[in-house]
């Protein structure tokens, strides 16, 4: 879908026609640690943002830059209003970078000095679960695993020179839940009558490992879903190895993951006892608690 319809939420000098986002420099003057220079100026940041709200997809725009000190993000923020992540071209670093603030990490690669002032560069970024790729013209320049929450789209442009930007387009998912637990008929009812129906009114896709359908090894299409999935569905009432592979695996690369457990089990393993767990029994007044439980949950993630 492209965007048209797109706001100026900070920036005096930015302008939007017919879906081309015009940024001219505002500078602020700031104390010089140069000896021989008072003062100097910095640019501040234009902020704009579309109609549309995003996590999971396909973003992507073009844009021409005058002045090779630019920056041209994607960001998300949290619901305090702090940037959780942020995918672009970085003032900061002087490069591609993809931005994980929740754990202070950058990854970068690339930069404007290898492009001609005003030359047109497309910027995508596709997120599928916790996987994110940033393409400068159709080159995977780097990549790094975020957990984005549905929120508005926003870009921020920040640049000693004139910066058009346009063509910006999204190409949104549903996202995926994925669902790891013991595949027995007691755990299947489980998954059929309760998980899937909740999850998939939440607005989650479900998927499941006896549900793939390829010819590649069952490990690799295991740790391809939890990636691209948006969180993850452990039943951990069973000593399964197999699924405590799959929480390690999932806990390792930052994925919100919702244990559950049934009642029955006494004691859970030491290494997973301090999670939150959500409890169910296995009768008609224990579907009804898990349901609003778990929807819960997961309106929480999304």
């Amino acid at each position: 879908m492209n965007i048209k319809n797109i706001a100026v939420l900070r920036g005096k000098n930015t302008t939007i026609k017919n879906g081309v986002v015009t940024y001219n420099p505002e500078f602020r003057e700031i104390n010089s640690d140069d000896d021989n220079v008072s003062q100097k100026k910095i640019p501040l940041h234009a902020e704009i943002r579309g109609e549309v709200y995003f996590s999971q997809g396909i973003v992507s725009c073009k844009f021409k830059a005058a002045k090779e000190n630019t920056g041209v993000l994607f960001s998300w923020d949290n619901r305090d209003g702090r940037t959780e992540h942020a995918a672009g071209l970085s003032l900061q670093v002087k490069s591609f970078s993809i931005f994980n603030n929740l754990t202070n990490r950058i990854v970068s690669n690339g930069s404007l000095s290898n492009f001609k002032p005003n030359e047109e560069i497309s910027m995508r970024l596709e997120i599928f679960g916790s996987d994110a790729k940033l393409f400068i013209n159709n080159i995977l320049h780097c990549e790094h695993n975020i957990n984005v929450s549905l929120s508005p789209l926003t870009i921020r442009i920040t640049s000693e020179g004139k910066v058009t930007l346009y063509d910006i387009e999204v190409k949104s998912i549903r996202p995926k839940l994925f669902v790891v637990m013991q595949f027995t008929n007691e755990f299947n009812n489980l998954y059929n009558d309760v998980i899937i129906p909740i999850a998939e009114k939440t607005g989650f896709d479900v998927i499941r490992a006896d549900e793939f359908f390829s010819s590649t090894p069952i490990l690799t299409d295991i740790i391809k879903s939890i990636k691209e999935s948006s969180a993850i569905i452990a039943d951990i009432t069973p000593d399964n190895p197999n699924v405590f592979y799959e929480i390690g695996y999932a806990h390792a690369i930052n994925k919100p993951t919702i244990l559950i457990c049934d009642k029955i089990r006494d004691k859970l393993p030491f290494d997973v006892s301090s999670f939150r767990t959500l409890f169910y029994e296995n009768s008609i007044a224990g579907k009804s608690k898990i349901e609003k439980s778990l929807k819960k949950y997961l309106e929480n993630i999304i």
